[in-house]
């Protein structure tokens, strides 16, 4: 006789769980077709734990229903029934240990042979109960049809415990891949399922198993299972925060698996044109083309324009088969209502873990604004998502850089080789944010300059370099003049040499004391441009350098024939020079060419003893690099610079003794 009976209550507490996921949850969940799939599916899985605990519910029922009966017609029925308890409970209990497996993503790249192994032990617990009517192992009916526990129905209870463990194991090795709440609703899963399962194991007479497994389902359904916040309302699809909960699950568990995006164009015109109801329309269609073709569950609308697919385990010809459908599918129109759409797509692969092991790196790329660059549906590769991903990074780096007041000088000593002294400086822009200060200026400069920063960033230089000028340490020293990068994409700007002499006036700083280093980037302005503004700063006392000198940057001469203060040869080709010969003629050779113009000469990049006795052997007039020192803080630039004149001063004295 049973001192406490639930099992009613868990069956239809079982029986509204599961109504409920397949009834209101239709629209969010598209069942999934293949055994993989299946297996794979945390809401499939879900719904396996749900149907066996209904099935081992409703066969411990009528098993208790007619227990009291003695009568020998029944003995089938009570044996059957217990059978099939036993035999669906064992399925319970390894749809718990897989759905546990499955809200962490741990099994997305699991082989045949691993699912093998995880089902030994639920293929041994059937073995037990389908041979019981040979064996009695299990369980078994006496002489007065009373029901008796067999000799391995510990094992049994065991093998079972054994999936709790499993899952357990899981939970615990893969929690960071889960949220804090759904941890705590897993944990809580655990601990009220495990509580019945104990109980009733050590007292028979307890039916409290199955309604403990029940109540710990509906928990799982009200905080895991339950996303209805996570839907897209026009799409029914899962929506961005579900996509990103599946990403940091998968990649925390270090899953395997390949992104498809799938982004609309001119989404906004269709609405402008057609209204909300038929752009609905479009998108619902839309989704369910992507779902049926995509043959997963994993499909997402992250943006009202943008689409996402995560293939877990299908194999990459599979998935460039699918971008390849959906390219092929908007090539045609979309008949919606009484009319037609047409739009393209543009379709980019990522691949986890190669391309992004983080969600932090790779949720960046999700909100950037693709521009098409040809007509058609295409196919995007990622390094050119990832060019923009960077570029508008930096961008927004910069401009954060530009509020916060980040940017700073640092200055590097030119030495005269002739005076044995420091004589000029360069001054090198640094920003001064964590996440730029280990990124070389030679890939956020130009993206300052396509994005027009560059114009307020050369400004705010100047007037540093301005105010370092007019510091009393400065005219105390013997400092000739400091040398200042110019971008050619500064003469874009009509106002340029205006508030250059805005900005040396206000300091009152004399214009030949800063020299106007003038590079070329990739793109070429008008010539005349160039040549009238260079010539117009020439006219008001500044100097000028040719920087970069031998890296394709020679036609500046022609344009500007011999108004140099100096030339820098730039330092790759000082660094090939020191591995043969051929190189070092090469640098012999363009420094006479120099020469022979009538310019000085600055060696950049020079950071060895050796390079010092090449660049002077070949008749180099200054000398800037790490040999001497790198680039510096204002405030150590001065002392670096009082230092020398001590030294100098020593040394001189010296000689004079002797």
């Amino acid at each position: 006789m049973y001192e406490v009976n639930f099992e009613i209550p868990a069956f239809f507490l079982s029986i509204v769980c599961f109504l409920y996921c397949i009834t209101a949850k239709q629209r969010q969940y598209i069942p999934p077709k293949t055994v993989k799939a299946k297996l794979t599916s945390q809401h499939f899985t879900f719904l396996v734990m749900l149907v066996a605990n209904m099935l081992s519910a409703i066969s411990s029922i009528i098993g208790v229903y007619i227990a009291n009966s003695n009568t020998p017609s029944v003995y089938f029925w009570k044996y059957f029934f217990h059978a099939c308890y036993f035999f669906f409970h064992s399925t319970l209990s390894i749809a718990f240990a897989l759905y546990i497996i499955n809200v962490t993503s741990t099994n997305s790249n699991w082989k045949k042979m691993h699912y093998i192994i995880f089902t030994i032990p639920y293929i041994l617990a059937e073995l037990l109960v389908l041979t019981n009517p040979l064996t009695n192992w299990s369980f078994y009916f006496d002489n007065d049809l009373i029901y008796r526990r067999g000799i391995l129905m510990p094992v049994l209870y065991g093998l079972g415990g054994l999936y709790v463990v499993i899952g357990f194991f899981f939970f615990i090795k893969n929690k960071k891949a889960i949220s804090k709440v759904d941890s705590i609703a897993v944990a809580t899963f655990i601990i009220v399922a495990t509580a019945g399962i104990i109980i009733q194991g050590i007292k028979s007479a307890f039916l409290v198993e199955l309604f403990s497994e029940a109540l710990a389902c509906l928990i799982l359904m009200v905080v895991l299972e339950e996303k209805s916040g996570h839907v897209d309302i026009t799409t029914g699809l899962l929506n961005r925060v579900a996509f990103a909960e599946a990403n940091k699950r998968l990649m925390a568990t270090n899953q395997e698996y390949n992104i498809v995006l799938i982004k609309l164009n001119e989404i906004d015109k269709f609405i402008r044109r057609f209204g909300g109801r038929e752009v609905e329309e479009f998108l619902m269609n839309v989704a369910s083309f992507i779902s049926k073709e995509a043959n997963v569950i994993d499909v997402y609308s992250y943006r009202r324009e943008s689409f996402a697919v995560i293939f877990k385990y299908a194999n990459e010809k599979q998935v460039i088969k699918f971008i390849e459908t959906i390219i092929d599918r908007f090539e045609k129109n979309w008949q919606i209502s009484s009319v037609e759409i047409k739009t393209d797509v543009i379709a980019t692969l990522i691949k986890i873990p190669q391309d992004y092991s983080s969600y932090d790196d790779f949720k960046n790329i999700l909100v950037l604004d693709y521009k098409k660059e040809k007509s058609g549906s295409y196919f995007v590769p990622l390094i050119e998502i990832k060019k923009i991903s960077n570029s508008s990074l930096y961008e927004s780096l910069l401009k954060k850089a530009i509020e916060e007041d980040k940017l700073e000088l640092k200055y590097q000593p030119i030495w005269s080789i002739k005076e044995k002294m420091t004589v000029s400086a360069e001054a090198l822009l640094r920003v001064n944010l964590d996440e730029l200060k280990d990124i070389s200026p030679e890939v956020y400069i130009p993206i300052a300059e396509k994005t027009g920063l560059i114009r307020e960033i050369g400004y705010i230089v100047f007037e540093k370099v301005c105010e370092f000028l007019s510091d009393e340490r400065f005219k105390k020293s013997n400092i000739e003049y400091v040398e200042l990068n110019l971008s050619t994409y500064q003469f874009m700007y009509n106002d340029l040499i205006d508030r250059f002499e805005e900005i040396r006036k206000k300091y009152n700083v004399p214009a030949k004391l800063i020299n106007l280093e003038i590079t070329e980037t990739a793109a070429t302005l008008d010539e005349d441009v160039v040549l009238n503004s260079l010539n117009r700063f020439l006219e008001l006392g500044y100097t000028l350098s040719l920087d970069d000198f031998g890296t394709g940057y020679s036609n500046m001469v022609r344009m500007i024939g011999s108004n140099y203060r100096n030339i820098k040869i730039d330092k790759s080709i000082l660094w090939n020079a020191m591995k043969n010969g051929t190189n070092e003629k090469t640098l012999k050779n363009l420094s006479v060419f120099i020469k022979s113009l009538g310019f000085d000469i600055i060696q950049e990049g020079v950071e060895t003893k050796k390079q010092l006795e090449l660049v002077t052997k070949c008749g180099c007039d200054y000398i800037q690099g790490f040999y001497f020192s790198k680039p510096i803080p204002k405030d150590e630039f001065f002392e670096y610079i009082k230092n020398e004149a001590k030294s100098l001063k020593y040394k001189k004295e010296d000689l004079e003794k002797d």
